[in-house]
């Protein structure tokens, strides 16, 4: 298949790819959107293990979830027209890969939390550079297709 060929056939392939990318989008920002409604109203106690914080840590937290909440607000906002908020895009996977970055500073400062906050360092430093290439992917086709 030559060159030309193969870019016709990945292009027509590219509505389905961004019908996805924009369903992923989707189904995180509600995942997003839940978990840190969840966090501001029940506060530390949606915790696993001992979720009893003093009212300063109590308010931090609050606060971080009011952050996630903007965050899934953003991937909303984008999933119609993704090309059109690479800035936001970037900015969210940037934001969820940095809070990644601060979990596995804590795991190393204090030690290991719970499994299931262990696993999200894993799910915050891989999925956002996926993401990230996916939407690369995504937007370079697009760009080709629209000088074609």
């Amino acid at each position: 298949m030559d060159g030309e060929a193969e870019q016709r056939r990945e292009g027509a392939d590219m509505p389905s790819h961004r019908r996805t990318f924009q369903g992923v989008l989707i189904l995180l920002g509600l995942v997003v959107l839940g978990t840190g409604a969840l966090d501001i109203v029940s506060g530390t106690t949606a915790l696993p293990g001992d979720p009893y914080a003093g009212p300063t840590l109590d308010s931090n937290y609050r606060f971080f979830a009011g952050v996630w909440c903007a965050l899934g607000l953003v991937l909303f906002a984008a999933a119609p027209r993704p090309e059109d908020h690479a800035l936001a895009l970037r900015g969210v996977f940037a934001a969820v890969f940095a809070g990644g970055l601060a979990r596995g500073v804590s795991y190393l400062a204090v030690g290991a939390p719970h499994a299931l906050f262990t696993a999200f360092i894993g799910v915050e430093l891989l999925l956002p550079p996926l993401l990230l290439l996916w939407y690369g992917r995504l937007s370079g086709a697009r760009s080709g297709r629209a000088g074609a």
